[in-house]
């Protein structure tokens, strides 16, 4: 059986860098638990330990209390074997071609064995060229060109949420489609009633006909589904026999 190769969480470390304000280390520490991520690096900031930190951690303390703090981005990142550096800026020297979805993809294999930073920038600077040139991937959040900054929090929640999906097996629920006797009988009889409600041509039925396979045959029914359609028709079919009854003496249909 093929397993899926999946990111492992355990592996994943965030870096804020210069972070000016505890409240969003707060926020990152819930966003970060949310998405199963533990780790969490502080370089040159505020202390993931300020009490304003904890008012918007709701929960994720824990992850403040091991936060592990750094003078600078090189020694928080020197047993790591791949650090990817996030900006909203261009530029020949960042390269910035991983959206989160393509990142979680390539850190994949790369999870298995290595420590792995991700490395958010301040609030109002980013990371200085300087920080990106430690970094061996860069990634951007596509964003409105005319306002491509993100809250750092929501920077870490945008690329958390990409790792955790791709950190699970997604359960996909078994379908029993309907056989193609099946279908075909319900699109005879709806064929039938369409002509009899006038919508349908009944010398030229097969151009909307052949519309209505193609649609049918893209959805892919199950068992259900066709027989619910086949309701639909068969309670029109109803209505218009009641219709045409013709009435007795009294005015009341026979």
């Amino acid at each position: 059986m093929l397993v899926r190769e999946k990111v492992n969480l355990h592996s994943i470390r965030i870096i804020l860098v210069r972070p000016k304000f505890p409240e969003n280390i707060g926020s990152v520490a819930r966003a970060m638990k949310n998405m199963g991520l533990s780790r969490l690096f502080v370089v040159n900031g505020c202390s993931a330990i300020h009490p304003n930190a904890y008012k918007l951690a709701s929960g994720a303390e824990d992850i403040l209390e091991r936060a592990e703090e750094f003078f600078t981005l090189q020694e928080a990142i020197s047993e790591m074997g791949c650090v990817v550096g996030t900006t909203s800026r261009g530029g020949k020297e960042r390269h910035p071609d991983l959206t989160p979805q393509t990142l979680a993809k390539k850190l994949i294999p790369l999870s298995r064995k290595n420590l792995i930073g991700l490395a958010f920038g301040s609030e109002k600077e980013g990371l200085t060229n300087e920080e990106l040139s430690l970094c061996h991937l860069y990634a951007r959040i596509p964003s409105m060109e005319s306002f491509p900054s993100l809250n750092v929090a929501q920077a870490v929640m945008v690329v958390s949420y990409e790792l955790f999906r791709a950190s699970i097996e997604i359960p996909k629920k078994e379908i029993r489609l309907a056989q193609a006797e099946q279908l075909e009988r319900m699109i005879e009889h709806m064929e039938g009633t369409l002509i009899r409600i006038g919508f349908l041509d009944a010398d030229h039925p097969k151009g909307i006909m052949r519309a209505l396979r193609r649609l049918f045959g893209r959805s892919q029914m199950d068992e259900r589904e066709v027989q619910i359609l086949h309701g639909i028709w068969s309670q029109m079919d109803h209505h218009l026999r009641n219709r045409a009854r013709p009435l007795n003496k009294r005015g009341e249909k026979c």
